[in-house]
Formats: structure tokens, sequence, C-alpha cells
């Protein structure tokens, strides 16, 4: 398959619209279609169902649709591997995780990148949604996710790496009658922000709350990510959540309210997560440096 056009039909899925996708790529409309028509001739499905106004994906346009991202960065992850080889490389090590938890993790690869300085290491954001499914599938390495989000299978290892609990962050003049612990009820009278990528077990019950008392003032938004969730509790919008560790990145820490969630269980751990059957001696070096790390000791330079 023609990756240029892969790229195409995910720009098409994603706007539902063959105009906007051209305009993505500064082409014109009839030369996209060809390339998506091209592709569906290849492929020897039909991916969308057109009409003049409504473009929709088929059951085969979907299936794709869910794993293109990761056939992309597959051949990226190829191409990566390529490039470290040319250049003299001992090693590689390509990491997932979600951008916005960076703060989470970040020690553990500077360490690893001072003390084997000649392993190519990159680290990618990748959807929460995604993550496990790279690594069951060899698009990376490792992944850094929360343990909520792994699901049973037989094909992962993990390891957990650091402990932290949610926190409803807020501007001082947006609730001034919350106090330092809420509770989901309080919390369902407030404008809530949410990002669509993180789902723990507290926000679906706070989801089931709210089904229960319709008719509450206040509101849940979903954003696309917890930095957009961050920017809008900045500028008073309403209320957030965040693990309580990345809240300096927020910055401005004083312009903050930052409340407990009382009657919810809002902690989580962090894991490191990796294939079982990965042998790769670099994975293991850097399995060995994070165990090193939560014990204590000292990493050897």
């Amino acid at each position: 398959m023609d990756l240029q056009s892969l790229k195409y039909f995910q720009f098409v899925a994603m706007y539902r619209n063959f105009s906007k996708a051209a305009e993505h790529f500064y082409i014109g409309q009839p030369a996209l279609s060809r390339q998506i028509a091209s592709l569906e001739k290849e492929l020897g499905v039909q991916l969308f169902d057109r009409d003049t106004r409504n473009v929709c994906l088929t059951e085969a346009g979907r299936v794709l649709y869910d794993n293109v991202d990761l056939l992309l960065r597959h051949h990226e992850h190829v191409l990566s591997l390529m490039d470290a080889a040319k250049r003299g490389y001992e090693g590689h090590l390509s990491i997932a995780t979600v951008r916005d938890f960076s703060p989470l993790f970040t020690g553990f690869v500077e360490h690893f990148m001072a003390a084997y300085p000649n392993v190519h290491t990159r680290v990618e954001d990748v959807p929460f949604d995604q993550l496990t499914e790279s690594i069951v599938h060899g698009v990376y390495d490792a992944a850094f996710t929360l343990d909520y989000a792994v699901p049973n299978n037989d094909k992962l290892a993990t390891m957990p790496i650091g402990e932290d609990q949610f926190i409803a962050l807020m501007r001082h003049d947006v609730a001034p009658e919350l106090g330092d612990e809420v509770t989901l009820r309080e919390l369902l009278g407030q404008n809530l922000i949410i990002p669509r990528h993180i789902d723990p077990p507290f926000l679906k019950q706070l989801r089931l709350t709210s089904r229960e008392r319709r008719g509450t003032d206040g509101g849940i938004e979903f954003v696309p990510n917890t930095t957009t969730a961050v920017l809008q509790a900045g500028l008073g919008m309403g209320i957030c959540f965040v693990p309580k560790r990345i809240l300096p990145t927020a910055g401005g820490h004083e312009q903050w309210k930052i409340c407990r969630l009382a009657d919810v269980e809002a902690r989580f751990s962090l894991l490191l997560v990796r294939q079982k059957d990965n042998e790769s001696r670099t994975l293991q070096n850097f399995v060995d440096l994070v165990r090193d790390e939560r014990r204590g000791y000292r990493v050897a330079r």
C-alpha cells in the first residue's frame, strides 16, 4: 500500500470531508479522490459511502481507520531503525507515552540516555487507546501508561514505577464554596472539563451520577487532551482533573486551587509495559535501570 494514500485516507476519515482533507494537504480534491479510489481498488474494498452531502466510513473503512495510525507508526519505526543502524548506534529503544504525563516518567528516560549514549532512544506521543496495542504489535519497545488503561493480555508484561492521584483543578475564583475535599455530587454543580483520552474509574462514576441527577446545574465538556483541559481551567471556564504530580507544568502554581476527591478512589499506578517475549538486550537494560531507580540504587555511568 502506498503510504501517502493511507495518510490521505486517514484525514478524509477524520474530517468526513474530501474538500477539508484536500486543503490539509494543499492538493486539489480531484487528485485526492483519485488517490482514495486507487487505494480502494488495490485493497478490493469500498472505504467510504459517498453522497452529495455526507462521507461515511464503510465497515471495511472503519477497520482500516482503527488501524491506520499504527500502520503509519510502524513504517516510521522501521525507518528509524534503519537510520540508527546507518549512523552507527549500538542499539535502538522506542518508547510510547502520552505527552501530557511526561513529568511522571521523563527522569527514567533521561537517566537511560546518559547511561547508554550509544543507544538511539526516541519517545513518541501516542493516544491512550493505542498505547498497549502499539506494544502488542511491536511498533514500540515499551510504553508508559496508567494501570486502568492496560487490558488483560498474556502477551504483555507490566512493572509499576510510581503512584499518583487525580485531583480537581480550578482557578481560585471559579468555585470558592468548595473546600479542600469535594464529592462527586458537589462537582456536578460545576462546569467540568474532561480530556477524552483519560477514563479512570472515578470519571465513570461521575458520568453515572450525572445521569442520575438530570437537570443539575453545570455540565461536562469533553476536550481533546489534558493540555486543553488545563488551558480552559486556567481561563476560568471550569474544573479539570489532572494527576497531582503534573501540576507544576500547568504554570503559575499560585493561581490554582486544588481539591482532593473525597468519596471516590482517584489513585492510580504508572506502569512500564512491554512485550513478554521481547528479548532485546537494550530493552532489558532499560527495564533494569528503571527497576534500580525505583529501588533507589545509583545508576552506573
